[in-house]
């Protein structure tokens, strides 16, 4: 109960969400690219107007453009999801995990009130939440917790 516990109390907004880039709807799809691969990231934010307009992920990456070299000189306006789901900080972590779970998503934009971007929530952010919080939880798991070993292993 514990882990439950502390997921539902717990903000998102007190999670790292920084390591996250943003470019506009206008750049081209290489450029995006470009950028994905020099900063290490695994999602761009879009934003028109100071707000979020977009997203565009690894996933899309691969799916939309690796077999169509044509793409590379759209606008990522073209490719990327457009409104996609978001969250705010002031919202328990709990929420992120449903939301990902439920939309299979690896990054959550996190936004204000008003639509501006105030961060990404990878999934990693929310791995190292709880190896960080639970570790003895999380480290003694078996690889399968469904299945108990009958003998000892080891010495």
């Amino acid at each position: 109960m514990a882990i439950v516990n502390k997921l539902r109390e717990r903000e998102i907004g007190r999670l790292d969400l920084g390591g996250f880039i943003t470019c506009g709807v206008d750049a081209s799809v290489a450029e995006v690219l470009k950028k994905m691969r020099e900063t290490r990231v695994s999602a761009v934010l879009v934003e028109s107007a100071g707000k979020l307009a977009g997203i565009f992920t690894e996933r899309d990456a691969l799916i939309k453009v690796t077999d169509n070299p044509d793409t590379w000189c759209r606008p990522i306006s073209a490719l990327m999801t457009a409104c996609p789901q978001t969250l705010t900080a002031q919202q328990p972590i709990s929420k992120a995990l449903q939301l990902m779970n439920a939309g299979h998503y690896r990054n959550v934009p996190i936004v204000d009130d008003a639509g501006a971007i105030e961060g990404n929530l990878p999934q990693h952010e929310i791995i190292r939440f709880l190896t960080d919080e639970f570790p003895q939880d999380i480290y003694n798991l078996p690889p399968d917790p469904e299945r108990i070993a009958h003998t000892k292993e080891g010495a």
